[in-house]
Protein backbone atom coordinates (compact mmCIF):
# COMPACT_ATOMS: atom_id res chain seq x y z
CA UNK A 1 0.00 0.00 0.00
CA UNK A 2 1.33 3.44 -0.98
CA UNK A 3 0.41 6.72 0.72
CA UNK A 4 0.91 10.19 -0.78
CA UNK A 5 0.90 13.46 1.16
CA UNK A 6 -0.02 16.57 -0.86
CA UNK A 7 0.45 20.05 0.62
CA UNK A 8 2.09 23.25 -0.61
CA UNK A 9 3.69 23.84 2.82
CA UNK A 10 6.92 21.81 3.22
CA UNK A 11 6.58 21.78 7.02
CA UNK A 12 3.01 20.43 6.80
CA UNK A 13 4.19 17.66 4.49
CA UNK A 14 7.06 16.81 6.82
CA UNK A 15 4.74 16.56 9.85
CA UNK A 16 2.24 14.34 7.99
CA UNK A 17 4.97 12.09 6.64
CA UNK A 18 6.37 11.75 10.16
CA UNK A 19 2.94 10.82 11.58
CA UNK A 20 2.46 8.13 8.96
CA UNK A 21 6.00 6.71 9.13
CA UNK A 22 5.90 6.40 12.94
CA UNK A 23 2.48 4.74 12.96
CA UNK A 24 1.74 1.02 13.09
CA UNK A 25 0.11 1.15 9.65
CA UNK A 26 1.46 -1.35 7.14
CA UNK A 27 2.46 0.44 3.94
CA UNK A 28 5.13 0.11 1.26
CA UNK A 29 5.94 3.73 0.48
CA UNK A 30 4.95 7.19 1.63
CA UNK A 31 5.80 10.00 -0.81
CA UNK A 32 4.86 13.65 -1.30
CA UNK A 33 3.76 16.31 -3.77
CA UNK A 34 3.57 20.11 -3.45
CA UNK A 35 0.23 20.69 -5.20
CA UNK A 36 -2.60 18.97 -7.01
CA UNK A 37 -0.94 19.02 -10.42
CA UNK A 38 2.29 17.56 -9.04
CA UNK A 39 0.23 14.88 -7.27
CA UNK A 40 -1.44 13.85 -10.53
CA UNK A 41 1.95 13.72 -12.26
CA UNK A 42 3.24 11.59 -9.40
CA UNK A 43 0.26 9.23 -9.72
CA UNK A 44 1.18 8.51 -13.34
CA UNK A 45 4.63 7.31 -12.25
CA UNK A 46 3.71 5.59 -9.00
CA UNK A 47 0.11 5.20 -7.94
CA UNK A 48 -0.91 5.88 -4.37
CA UNK A 49 -3.63 3.87 -2.68
CA UNK A 50 -4.39 6.63 -0.16
CA UNK A 51 -3.87 10.39 -0.69
CA UNK A 52 -3.82 12.89 2.19
CA UNK A 53 -4.31 16.26 0.50
CA UNK A 54 -4.67 19.90 1.51
CA UNK A 55 -7.63 21.77 0.09
CA UNK A 56 -6.08 25.17 -0.68
CA UNK A 57 -2.96 24.97 -2.88
CA UNK A 58 -1.51 26.94 -5.81
CA UNK A 59 -1.42 25.59 -9.40
CA UNK A 60 -4.21 23.09 -8.64
CA UNK A 61 -6.23 22.88 -5.43
CA UNK A 62 -7.35 19.77 -3.60
CA UNK A 63 -10.92 19.79 -4.93
CA UNK A 64 -9.89 19.75 -8.60
CA UNK A 65 -7.05 17.30 -7.97
CA UNK A 66 -9.37 14.95 -6.05
CA UNK A 67 -11.96 15.09 -8.83
CA UNK A 68 -9.34 14.18 -11.47
CA UNK A 69 -7.87 11.43 -9.31
CA UNK A 70 -11.26 9.84 -8.74
CA UNK A 71 -11.95 10.03 -12.46
CA UNK A 72 -8.62 8.52 -13.52
CA UNK A 73 -8.04 6.19 -10.54
CA UNK A 74 -11.47 5.29 -9.07
CA UNK A 75 -9.92 2.94 -6.50
CA UNK A 76 -7.82 5.68 -4.82
CA UNK A 77 -8.89 6.76 -1.32
CA UNK A 78 -8.63 10.48 -0.50
CA UNK A 79 -8.52 12.40 2.78
CA UNK A 80 -8.96 16.17 2.40
CA UNK A 81 -7.44 18.53 4.99
CA UNK A 82 -8.58 22.15 5.26
CA UNK A 83 -8.46 25.12 7.58
CA UNK A 84 -11.77 26.33 6.13
CA UNK A 85 -14.88 25.10 7.92
CA UNK A 86 -17.00 25.68 4.82
CA UNK A 87 -20.09 23.58 4.24
CA UNK A 88 -19.91 24.08 0.46
CA UNK A 89 -16.43 22.55 0.37
CA UNK A 90 -17.63 19.57 2.40
CA UNK A 91 -20.54 19.04 -0.01
CA UNK A 92 -18.19 19.18 -3.01
CA UNK A 93 -15.88 16.54 -1.51
CA UNK A 94 -18.84 14.25 -0.83
CA UNK A 95 -19.99 14.59 -4.45
CA UNK A 96 -16.48 13.77 -5.67
CA UNK A 97 -16.39 10.67 -3.48
CA UNK A 98 -13.67 11.72 -1.05
CA UNK A 99 -13.41 9.31 1.90
CA UNK A 100 -12.81 11.89 4.68
CA UNK A 101 -12.78 15.65 5.29
CA UNK A 102 -10.72 16.84 8.28
CA UNK A 103 -10.40 20.36 9.69
CA UNK A 104 -6.99 21.82 10.51
CA UNK A 105 -5.27 21.82 12.87
CA UNK A 106 -5.47 18.03 12.68
CA UNK A 107 -4.05 15.92 15.47
CA UNK A 108 -2.00 12.76 14.78
CA UNK A 109 -4.81 10.80 16.41
CA UNK A 110 -7.38 12.11 13.91
CA UNK A 111 -5.10 11.38 10.94
CA UNK A 112 -4.39 7.84 12.10
CA UNK A 113 -8.04 7.18 12.92
CA UNK A 114 -9.03 8.22 9.40
CA UNK A 115 -6.25 6.13 7.84
CA UNK A 116 -7.18 3.11 9.96
CA UNK A 117 -10.83 3.37 8.95
CA UNK A 118 -9.92 3.53 5.27
CA UNK A 119 -7.40 0.65 5.41
CA UNK A 120 -10.01 -1.47 7.22
CA UNK A 121 -12.54 -0.75 4.47
CA UNK A 122 -9.93 -1.63 1.84
CA UNK A 123 -9.25 -4.90 3.65
CA UNK A 124 -12.94 -5.78 3.76
CA UNK A 125 -13.24 -4.98 0.07
CA UNK A 126 -10.26 -7.25 -0.69
CA UNK A 127 -11.82 -10.05 1.35
CA UNK A 128 -15.11 -9.53 -0.51
CA UNK A 129 -13.34 -9.79 -3.88
CA UNK A 130 -11.59 -13.00 -2.81
CA UNK A 131 -14.96 -14.38 -1.65
CA UNK A 132 -16.54 -13.56 -5.01
CA UNK A 133 -13.67 -15.21 -6.89
CA UNK A 134 -13.83 -18.29 -4.66
CA UNK A 135 -17.61 -18.48 -5.05
CA UNK A 136 -17.32 -18.19 -8.83
CA UNK A 137 -14.65 -20.92 -8.90
CA UNK A 138 -16.82 -23.20 -6.75
CA UNK A 139 -19.86 -22.80 -8.99
CA UNK A 140 -17.75 -23.33 -12.11
CA UNK A 141 -16.42 -26.56 -10.59
CA UNK A 142 -19.97 -27.70 -9.76
CA UNK A 143 -21.31 -26.96 -13.26
CA UNK A 144 -18.38 -28.80 -14.83
CA UNK A 145 -19.00 -31.78 -12.52
CA UNK A 146 -22.67 -31.78 -13.53
CA UNK A 147 -21.75 -31.66 -17.23
CA UNK A 148 -19.38 -34.62 -16.89
CA UNK A 149 -21.84 -36.73 -14.86
CA UNK A 150 -25.23 -36.12 -16.44
CA UNK A 151 -25.81 -39.87 -16.77
CA UNK A 152 -25.39 -40.32 -13.00
CA UNK A 153 -27.84 -39.67 -10.18
CA UNK A 154 -26.83 -36.21 -8.94
CA UNK A 155 -27.73 -34.94 -5.48
CA UNK A 156 -27.18 -31.59 -3.79
CA UNK A 157 -25.10 -33.30 -1.08
CA UNK A 158 -22.93 -34.99 -3.68
CA UNK A 159 -22.24 -31.66 -5.40
CA UNK A 160 -21.63 -29.88 -2.09
CA UNK A 161 -19.13 -32.57 -1.05
CA UNK A 162 -17.34 -32.09 -4.37
CA UNK A 163 -16.54 -28.45 -3.49
CA UNK A 164 -16.39 -28.91 0.31
CA UNK A 165 -19.41 -26.69 1.02
CA UNK A 166 -22.53 -27.17 3.12
CA UNK A 167 -25.47 -28.24 0.88
CA UNK A 168 -27.74 -25.36 1.97
CA UNK A 169 -24.96 -22.83 1.42
CA UNK A 170 -24.19 -24.26 -2.03
CA UNK A 171 -27.90 -24.14 -2.89
CA UNK A 172 -28.12 -20.40 -2.08
CA UNK A 173 -24.80 -19.64 -3.77
CA UNK A 174 -25.73 -21.56 -6.92
CA UNK A 175 -29.02 -19.70 -7.26
CA UNK A 176 -27.24 -16.39 -6.67
CA UNK A 177 -24.54 -17.07 -9.28
CA UNK A 178 -26.59 -18.79 -12.01
CA UNK A 179 -30.14 -17.56 -11.44
CA UNK A 180 -31.33 -21.18 -11.32
CA UNK A 181 -31.73 -23.79 -8.61
CA UNK A 182 -29.39 -26.79 -8.76
CA UNK A 183 -32.28 -29.02 -9.86
CA UNK A 184 -33.36 -26.60 -12.60
CA UNK A 185 -29.80 -26.38 -13.91
CA UNK A 186 -29.30 -30.17 -13.94
CA UNK A 187 -32.61 -30.66 -15.74
CA UNK A 188 -31.73 -28.01 -18.31
CA UNK A 189 -28.37 -29.62 -19.06
CA UNK A 190 -29.91 -33.10 -19.28
CA UNK A 191 -32.48 -31.91 -21.79
CA UNK A 192 -29.78 -30.09 -23.80
CA UNK A 193 -27.77 -33.31 -23.98
CA UNK A 194 -30.85 -35.33 -24.92
CA UNK A 195 -31.57 -32.92 -27.80
CA UNK A 196 -28.09 -33.50 -29.18
CA UNK A 197 -28.40 -37.28 -28.89
CA UNK A 198 -31.84 -37.34 -30.48
CA UNK A 199 -30.45 -35.51 -33.51
CA UNK A 200 -26.95 -36.99 -33.77
CA UNK A 201 -27.25 -40.58 -32.52
CA UNK A 202 -29.19 -43.72 -33.46
CA UNK A 203 -29.78 -44.69 -29.83
CA UNK A 204 -33.32 -45.43 -28.78
CA UNK A 205 -35.23 -42.85 -26.78
CA UNK A 206 -35.07 -45.16 -23.75
CA UNK A 207 -31.27 -45.36 -24.08
CA UNK A 208 -30.99 -41.60 -24.50
CA UNK A 209 -33.09 -40.95 -21.41
CA UNK A 210 -30.74 -43.21 -19.41
CA UNK A 211 -27.63 -41.58 -20.87
CA UNK A 212 -29.01 -38.23 -19.68
CA UNK A 213 -29.70 -39.40 -16.13
CA UNK A 214 -33.42 -40.13 -16.38
CA UNK A 215 -34.38 -43.48 -14.85
CA UNK A 216 -38.02 -43.25 -15.96
CA UNK A 217 -38.68 -42.76 -19.68
CA UNK A 218 -42.20 -41.45 -19.03
CA UNK A 219 -40.83 -38.77 -16.71
CA UNK A 220 -38.17 -37.93 -19.32
CA UNK A 221 -40.86 -37.51 -21.98
CA UNK A 222 -42.95 -35.24 -19.73
CA UNK A 223 -40.00 -33.01 -18.85
CA UNK A 224 -38.80 -32.89 -22.48
CA UNK A 225 -42.27 -31.99 -23.72
CA UNK A 226 -42.65 -29.27 -21.11
CA UNK A 227 -39.34 -27.60 -22.01
CA UNK A 228 -39.27 -28.21 -25.78
CA UNK A 229 -42.99 -28.11 -26.60
CA UNK A 230 -42.97 -31.56 -28.26
CA UNK A 231 -42.23 -35.09 -27.03
CA UNK A 232 -38.79 -36.64 -27.81
CA UNK A 233 -40.08 -38.85 -30.63
CA UNK A 234 -41.65 -35.93 -32.52
CA UNK A 235 -38.51 -33.83 -31.93
CA UNK A 236 -36.36 -36.56 -33.49
CA UNK A 237 -38.77 -37.12 -36.39
CA UNK A 238 -38.90 -33.40 -37.16
CA UNK A 239 -35.09 -33.11 -37.32
CA UNK A 240 -34.80 -36.26 -39.41
CA UNK A 241 -37.22 -34.75 -41.91
CA UNK A 242 -35.14 -31.56 -41.98
CA UNK A 243 -32.02 -33.58 -42.81
CA UNK A 244 -33.81 -35.47 -45.59
CA UNK A 245 -35.15 -32.23 -47.00
CA UNK A 246 -31.66 -30.76 -46.98
CA UNK A 247 -30.21 -33.82 -48.75
CA UNK A 248 -32.95 -33.69 -51.39
CA UNK A 249 -32.40 -29.98 -51.88
CA UNK A 250 -28.65 -30.37 -52.29
CA UNK A 251 -28.14 -33.81 -53.89
CA UNK A 252 -24.64 -32.95 -55.09
CA UNK A 253 -23.44 -32.88 -51.47
CA UNK A 254 -23.46 -36.69 -51.59
CA UNK A 255 -21.14 -36.74 -54.58
CA UNK A 256 -18.82 -34.09 -53.20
Amino acid sequence: MNIMVVDDEPLEREVLLDIVSKSSLEFDRCFEAENGRAALDQMRNEQADIVIMDLKMPVMDGIHAAAEMKDQYPQVKIIILTAYNDFDYAVKTVKIGVEDFLLKPVSPKEILASLSKITEQMGLHAVSMVYKEDASDAIQSVTEYIRMNLDEKLSLKQLADHVFLHPQYLSRLFKQETGKTVTEYITQKRIEKSRELLIQSHSSITEISQQCGFTDINYFSRVFSKLEGVPPKKYRTYHESLRKEKRNRFPYDKIM
